[in-house]
């Protein structure tokens, strides 16, 4: 049976800021996001029946079901198409869940993607931004990948310099929740977006612009960083490890619990990898992924 397997990047935030709360319940958002070599697998093949759609997933921790972006990506691709097969949906999870890295809308992203070309819908490639942000505010950035600025609601993107830098990553046990997260902030309602952006974004951004990879480690920021809550005092603890391995600046990844520092070069990130392995179980070394590498589509054939 035809298949198609697509491998799909996950992301850290260089920078976060969270303006104000918006009348639709989201924020405004200010955020500096870069996909990372981290990935998720999906494999699609075909099956019979117009617009029927099945997902299994390989981790307890995922939904199958209808609260899946994946499952949201696929039914709104079936409703712009008409496609006249349906897809089976395998998820095999490699980003972990819930921990600021955005597997879930990268795979949605990737959904949309891998059954474009399964359904033969390609020439409808132009469609996939709007249907993308109908289903969460970071699934738009990941059709494109590399590094983004993303403001609104988090799905006004405009491409920045390109970011070349091995990251070392510390996901800590405990988990954030992002609705606490949100919370926490206590963000007044504000109903027009900032006009300028903030001096944390400029830092940031100056330092992409010079290929400053020492810059943007030093410049590195997220609101969430200060919150008072269990798990985000076990990343600031991470935080401070990574930098003490030999990063040269580490941040909070998302509302958490992810953490990431910027390493001089692979060798720094290996060592400091193998030094944090001491102390934390889920620690990888990673490379920042350009734009238009982060979702790679492969024929397969499915048995």
């Amino acid at each position: 049976m035809r298949g198609i397997v697509v491998e799909t990047a996950a992301k850290v935030n260089l920078c976060l800021r969270v303006l104000g709360r918006r009348s639709d319940g989201y924020h405004h958002v200010q955020t500096i996001l870069q996909t990372i070599g981290l990935w998720d697998r999906l494999h699609l093949a075909a099956l019979p029946g117009p617009g029927r759609v099945t997902l299994e997933v390989d981790s307890a921790e995922v939904p199958s079901g209808e609260s899946n972006l994946c499952w949201g990506a696929a039914h709104a691709l079936v409703e712009h198409v008409s496609p006249a097969a349906g897809a089976a949906i395998r998820l095999e999870k490699a980003i972990p869940v819930g921990a600021g890295l955005g597997g879930g809308s990268s795979d949605a992203a990737a959904t949309l993607v891998g059954l474009a070309r399964l359904w033969g819908c390609q020439h409808e490639a132009e469609a996939l931004p709007e249907l993308a942000a109908r289903i969460g505010a970071d699934v738009p950035f990941f059709l494109r990948g590399g590094c983004c600025l993303a403001q609104a609601k988090g799905d006004e993107l405009s491409e920045c310099g390109a970011v070349s830098a091995w990251l070392v990553l510390v996901v800590p046990d405990m988990r954030v929740s992002t609705r606490e997260a949100y919370e926490g902030l206590g963000r007044s309602v504000e109903s027009r977006p900032p006009a300028r952006l903030t001096p944390e974004v400029r830092r940031v951004m100056e330092a992409i612009e010079e290929g400053d990879a020492e810059g943007i480690a030093r410049a590195l920021h997220n609101d969430f960083e200060d919150l008072e809550l269990p798990a985000i005092a076990r990343a600031r603890q991470a935080k401070t490890d990574i930098i003490a391995a030999g990063c040269l600046g580490a941040g909070l990844s998302g509302s958490g619990s992810a953490v990431f520092g910027i390493a001089p070069d692979r060798e720094a990130a290996e060592e400091a990898a193998r030094r944090l392995r001491e102390k934390w179980e889920w620690v990888k070394v990673v490379r920042t992924v350009p734009p238009g590498e982060n979702i790679l589509v492969m024929d397969a054939e499915e048995r």
